[in-house]
Formats: C-alpha cells, sequence, structure tokens
C-alpha cells in the first residue's frame, strides 16, 4: 500500500474531530496491482477500472452502490505527449485512488497545502482532488498565451525564422487541453447528478463549480486553438510574400537579360548575310546598346519600387 490518509487527522488532508462522534473513511492510494488483491471489490468493478486504465481517457462510471473513473492528465511541460493516468474507486466510506505512478500522491500534497478540504467525507476529498488538478491552468494558460504573442512579434518584425511545426505545437497543445477540460466537465455533471445517492445532495452539488471551472478553461483552450490558427494564417501570408518577392526579382532579371538573349541569338547563328557583321565598331555598340538598356530598366524598376 502506497498511502494511507486518515481524514480525521489534522495532517494532511483535514482537521481532527471527535473520535467518537464521528467516523472518518479512508483516502487510499494503491497501485494497480495492489488494488487487484482486494476482495471486496466488485468484480464489474475491478473489469471496468481495468479497462479504464488502457484507454487512458477521462471518465467516470456510476453503479447502484459505487463510482468508478479515471483520470488522464496532460503534462503541462509537453502537452501533446502521454498524459499521467490513475482511476479511482468511490463508496459512501472510502475513496482508492489506484495510481502506477505519483500523479495522485502529489495531487493529494497539494490538496493538504491548500486547505480546500473542509469536510472529512470521501466525496468531498475527490471534489478537492479533481479542483487541485485544474486549479492552477489559467496561470499555465497565460503563460502559453504570452509565449504566442513573442511568437507572433517574432513574425511581424522578421527577428527569427519560424517553423509551421512550432506554430502547430500550439495548436496540438490547446486541442489536446481543450479536450481534457470537456470530459473533465462531463465527469463532474454526471457525479453531479448523483444518481446513486452514494453522496449527499450538498457534496454532488459541489461539482456543478467543477464544472463551470472546466467549462472556463475548454473556452480558454478553444480560444487559444482559434489564436493559433491566425498565427499560422499569418505564417503563411509571410511565406507567399516572400515567394513572390522571389518571383519578381527572377521576372526582373529575365526581362533586363532579354535584349542581351536577342541579340547574342541573332549574332550567333551561323550565318555570313548578317548586316554589321564586316563592321569594326559593332562589338562596342552592341555592348553600349546593353548597358544602357540594362540601366534604363533598373532605374524604371526602382521608380516603379520593384526593386
Amino acid at each position: 500500500m502506497a498511502a494511507i490518509y486518515d481524514l480525521n487527522r489534522p495532517n494532511p488532508l483535514a482537521a481532527p474531530c471527535d473520535e467518537e462522534n464521528c467516523k472518518p473513511p479512508l483516502v487510499k492510494i494503491l497501485t494497480s496491482h495492489e488494488f487487484s488483491q482486494l476482495t471486496h471489490i466488485a468484480p464489474e468493478a475491478r473489469a471496468e477500472l481495468a479497462a479504464l486504465e488502457l484507454a487512458a481517457a477521462n471518465f467516470v462510471e456510476l453503479y447502484p452502490s459505487y463510482i468508478i473513473g479515471s483520470f488522464s492528465v496532460p503534462d503541462k511541460s509537453d502537452p501533446t505527449g502521454d498524459p499521467d493516468t490513475m482511476s479511482f474507486y468511490l463508496e459512501a466510506d472510502h475513496l482508492i485512488l489506484i495510481d502506477d505512478g505519483d500523479i495522485a500522491q502529489k495531487t493529494l500534497d497539494k490538496v493538504a497545502a491548500t486547505g480546500i478540504l473542509t469536510k472529512p467525507t470521501t466525496s468531498h476529498t475527490l471534489y478537492a482532488f479533481m479542483k487541485t488538478l485544474i486549479a492552477d491552468d489559467f496561470s499555465w494558460f497565460s503563460s502559453m498565451e504570452d509565449a504566442m504573442e513573442s511568437l507572433e512579434d517574432a513574425m511581424i518584425g522578421h527577428h527569427a525564422d519560424i517553423s509551421s511545426q512550432t506554430i502547430m505545437s500550439y495548436r496540438r497543445a490547446a486541442m489536446r487541453m481543450g479536450s481534457y477540460y470537456q470530459q473533465i466537465g462531463v465527469m463532474a455533471d454526471l457525479i453531479a447528478d448523483n444518481e446513486n445517492k452514494v453522496m449527499s445532495r450538498e457534496e454532488a452539488r459541489t461539482f456543478g463549480h467543477i464544472t463551470t471551472h472546466a467549462n472556463h478553461l475548454s473556452d480558454r483552450a478553444d480560444m487559444l486553438r482559434e489564436y493559433s490558427l491566425q498565427l499560422y494564417e499569418l505564417h503563411q501570408t509571410q511565406i507567399d510574400l516572400k515567394q513572390n518577392s522571389t518571383m519578381q526579382i527572377l521576372t526582373i532579371v529575365t526581362v533586363m537579360f532579354a535584349p542581351l538573349t536577342l541579340v547574342t541569338g541573332w549574332f550567333g547563328m551561323n550565318l555570313t548575310v548578317l548586316p554589321g557583321l564586316d563592321w569594326p565598331y559593332m562589338a562596342a555598340t552592341i555592348i553600349t546598346l546593353a548597358l544602357v538598356m540594362i540601366v534604363v530598366m533598373v532605374l524604371f524598376f526602382k521608380r516603379k519600387r520593384w526593386l
């Protein structure tokens, strides 16, 4: 057993209560192997949790006397990478968190540090746990938005060579986080319905706050996803402008050398009857005319601001 939290103790989760008047539930963190060794868990719950573990999704299922669910928490340092996964089993008198990593332990430590757990019940512990999972995400979105704004300034000012992959990584991160918050919101909604009456009506109602918070975060993720698409369109526009500028220069060079190409083609023919071939100043005249035409075209293009 990785850890046992007794909610009547002052640390780490709740204030003490009178042992004679309250029998607080246990909150346990177990590995998947340790959970599989428990004998009082219903077989269908054990099978469903095993399937959820493989699915790596945010999901909840209500049964007559218990609730099971899973969390798939993106790593905010790399939202598009593999998420941290864990699951839970909730009855009226105990909550079991199944985690082969350390995300459940870290989240419970945050719950203890913030002091948001005010009621020594398993339902309120699950509420505090889910709330803590998304508590600081607005500040993370603010940092992400600042990074995207810096990227936009760099593109507009041509301060850096930005790749399409960099921009699309922000879009994929926003999409992944948006999906995560939508799933958390659906989970909280289902728990708040409290169809199996595992928790009190008041406790069930608190999960509505998580739904509201998750929906706000989902909207923020959608906004940043749209922003990333705007950055991508800006990037593509700049690429098109660079290509147009390159094609313009190539076209001007082609036009400038077209007269020379005509002259060399004319006098390069293997004929002896071409006029001027025996004139001693023909070469100098052709070179002078060519230089004059090039200078005139350069001045013309500059006046048109094509160069």
